[in-house]
């Protein structure tokens, strides 16, 4: 589980910007029915959001923040193997305030992984790690205990909740994690955390990568199939059926088929290239099965390839497999630009399962999104709608509405129409346009 997420002099975020899935403790609506809650309770008692949603006009940090959260991730995932990833991530910090650039960028995460509370956190400048933190919240302990402390190439080892540490800090280059280093090295701590960041912490963003993650799912889960299928069935009731074909061809890198292999993620230098002799491709073709009929009567099956599926069906179909693998084994789902191709009753039901007696193993979905109709208050409570706002500086702004003020004074109410206050501008956040006006009675009335 995500507990909360900060970010520092990255990007658009000058200042330090905090997004939390810890529920308010002055929120209480929508968790109490017993088939259906945006809350999930922790062993601790903890009371954590199941999801969220960061709204915002075009540019002002919304995908921002997911960035982040995956460079975060990647972080930890990459460090150790890819020696220019801190040096590229270093260039990504706030570029219109000339005390950033000599700052550091600083990222901080507080998660649940294997019941336990971690807070990892790092500080990165000109390709080094200058800080990096690991603390552990261990059961039956109203106190953290750190697992590790650094400071540039200092590097201080709590051998009573990290083991196996001995002769790793002498190996832990200047541009890589301490964290990511101990697990290439088997520390347990280590590893299970890395394991968590691959497995159970999903970054998605493009049509692509959605959709070899639900054909992955499709192909190798039963349960996940069945219920993806099911799910396709009560959308589109056409679709009775859905195969995945996957077909196999060598590929010879003595050939020039490096364009191939790029595709691949492959990356061939000369020494490998003299010990590879062959390559399998992997070819997957996804087709959808409908009803053929005779006079109104059915007659038999037609597979269609599903790149002639409308792009609502495709995203839906895309969707579905991290959807259900999540809600399955737990864990955290992040989607940039939630919504786009559905409509939005299916948008509400797809978050409505996240809510639902499916979810038992605390999975969360936080999404990005401009669709206002999810802004109900029977569907998102207050502590669960976000917005970023970005200032005539370029500074994104992150906040809650459970938080904002309105008038600097005023709460939002729980009984306040969300949707509707929020196009009138009520909670900031929205795109400004400028004079429309002037703009079309000087370019309207050209002649051509």
């Amino acid at each position: 589980m995500l507990i909360d997420f900060t970010v520092k002099n990255f990007m658009s975020y000058k200042n330090e910007a905090t997004f939390s899935m810890l529920a308010s403790t002055t929120v209480k609506e929508c968790e109490t029915d017993k088939d259906y809650s945006n809350v999930s309770i922790t062993g601790n008692g903890k009371r954590i959001l199941r999801t969220a949603a960061i709204y915002g006009a075009n540019g002002s940090g919304k995908s921002t923040v997911i960035t982040a959260m995956n460079s975060f991730r990647t972080m930890v995932l990459r460090s150790f193997v890819d020696e220019t990833l801190v040096k590229n991530l270093s260039q990504l910090y706030y570029h219109f305030d000339v005390d950033c650039v000599e700052q550091p960028i600083s990222m901080q995460m507080i998660f649940i992984c294997n019941e336990l509370r971690y807070r990892f956190g790092f500080e990165i400048f000109q390709g080094k790690v200058l800080t990096e933190w690991l603390y552990v919240l261990l059961k039956g302990s109203t106190k953290e205990s750190y697992c590790f402390k650094r400071e540039g190439q200092n590097i201080k080892v709590n051998s009573k909740v990290m083991n196996g540490t001995r002769g790793i800090t002498a190996k832990t280059r200047s541009n890589a994690l301490f964290l990511s280093t101990t697990a290439q090295f088997n520390v347990s701590v280590a590893m299970v955390i890395k394991e968590w960041f691959r497995k159970r912490f999903n970054v998605l963003s493009g049509l692509d990568d959605t959709l070899a993650y639900t054909v992955r799912a499709f192909m190798h889960d039963s349960l996940a199939r069945q219920r993806i299928l099911s799910m396709i069935e009560i959308v589109d009731n056409c679709i009775k059926d859905v195969n995945v074909e996957d077909s196999v061809k060598e590929v010879n890198p003595q050939e020039p088929a490096f364009g191939i292999l790029a595709k691949l993620g492959i990356n061939m230098t000369a020494e490998m290239n003299q010990r590879v002799e062959k390559i399998e491709q992997h070819e997957l073709q996804i087709n959808a099965i409908h009803k053929m009929y005779s006079n109104g009567e059915e007659v038999g099956d037609k597979a269609l390839n599903f790149k002639f599926e409308s792009l609502g069906t495709t995203k839906l179909f895309a969707l579905l497999g991290p959807f259900f693998d999540t809600i399955q084994n737990g864990g955290v789902l992040i989607i940039d630009e939630f919504g786009t191709s559905l409509h939005t009753q299916l948008s509400i039901e797809l978050l409505k399962l996240f809510h639902s007696s499916m979810n038992i193993n605390g999975a969360q979905l936080i999404i990005t999104t401009h669709d206002t109709n999810l802004l109900r208050k029977d569907l998102l409570r207050r502590d669960q709608i976000w917005f970023t706002e970005k200032s005539h500086e370029g500074v994104s702004d992150l906040y809650s509405l459970v938080e904002y003020k309105i008038n600097q004074a005023n709460s939002v109410r729980n009984d306040a129409s969300f949707s509707k206050d929020y196009l009138a501008g009520r909670y900031g956040a929205i795109p400004y346009f400028g004079n429309l006006e002037k703009f079309i009675l000087e370019y309207g009335n050209q002649e051509k």
